[in-house]
C-alpha cells in the first residue's frame, strides 16, 4: 500500500476532492499549476521570512508589512522567535524529520514565538479572507507535541491584504480533543487508499484543478 505523508493542504485537497487527491498524490499523473496568486504567496513569503530571519529589507511591493514586522522585532528579547518552523510527527505522534521514513504528519508555521509555556502562531495568508480554523488548530496540536513544556497556543491567520487577522485559542487539556478531529480526517484518507475509492467532488473549484482533463465531472 502507498504510503502517506498527510499535512493540512492535503487533508483540504482530500475533502475538496478526492479524485484529484488521487491524480495527484497517489498516482501523480499530475502536478499543482502555479498561477499568480500562487508565485505572489510565494515571494511575499519568501520575503518575510528573511526580513525576520536575517533583517533583509522588504520589497517594494510588501513595504507596507513593515507594520506587522516591527511589533514582532520588539518582543523578540522576551519571546523566541523561530520562522518557516517544519514539524513532522511519526505514526506514533512522536517527533521525526521532514524527510524520515517515518514522516506520517507534517505542518510549516511561518512564525512560531515560545516565552515559558506559551506559544504564538502566526501564519501569513495572501488571499481572500477565509479562516479555516482547523489548519490553526493542526499547528496548535503540532506545538504541543514538539514542545512538551507548552500549555497554550494563541494561533492567528494574517491576511496580508488589509492587515486583518483571525485568531483562536488552544490549550494543551483539549489535545486528545484535537487528536480525535485529526485522525478522523486522516482516517477518510486511508480508508480512499484501501477500498482504492476516490469520489469526484464537482465545485467551483475544478476550473483550478491539474486534473480537470481526466474527470467526467469537472465543472468547467
Amino acid at each position: 500500500m502507498t504510503k502517506l505523508a498527510h499535512s493540512y493542504s492535503a487533508l483540504k485537497m482530500y475533502e475538496n476532492c478526492p479524485l484529484r487527491y488521487y491524480h495527484q498524490r497517489i498516482i501523480k499523473s499530475v502536478k499543482e499549476q502555479s498561477g499568480t496568486a500562487t508565485i505572489y504567496g510565494e515571494r511575499i513569503h519568501s520575503a518575510l521570512e528573511h526580513r525576520l530571519r536575517d533583517g533583509t529589507k522588504l520589497p517594494d511591493e510588501a513595504k507596507h508589512l513593515e507594520a506587522a514586522v516591527r511589533p514582532l522585532e520588539k518582543t523578540s528579547g522576551r519571546w523566541e522567535m523561530l520562522v518557516e518552523q517544519e514539524m513532522t510527527l511519526n505514526i506514533k505522534h512522536k517527533p521525526t524529520g521532514w524527510w524520515d521514513d517515518d514522516a506520517w504528519l507534517r505542518a510549516k508555521i511561518d512564525v512560531l514565538m515560545l516565552r515559558d509555556r506559551r506559544a504564538r502562531v502566526l501564519d501569513w495568508k495572501t488571499g481572500k479572507r477565509r479562516p479555516d480554523f482547523k489548519q490553526l488548530e493542526l499547528f496548535a496540536l503540532m506545538v504541543f507535541e514538539h514542545y512538551p513544556d507548552i500549555d497554550r497556543v494563541d494561533a492567528a491567520f494574517v491576511w496580508i491584504k488589509d492587515m486583518s487577522s483571525d485568531s483562536d485559542r488552544y490549550e494543551r487539556k483539549s489535545l486528545p480533543q484535537m487528536w480525535e478531529n485529526t485522525i478522523n480526517r486522516i482516517r477518510r484518507v486511508e480508508q480512499s487508499l484501501e477500498n482504492e475509492v476516490w469520489p469526484a467532488r464537482p465545485s467551483g473549484l475544478c476550473a483550478y484543478c491539474p486534473a480537470r482533463h481526466l474527470c467526467d465531472y469537472a465543472q468547467v
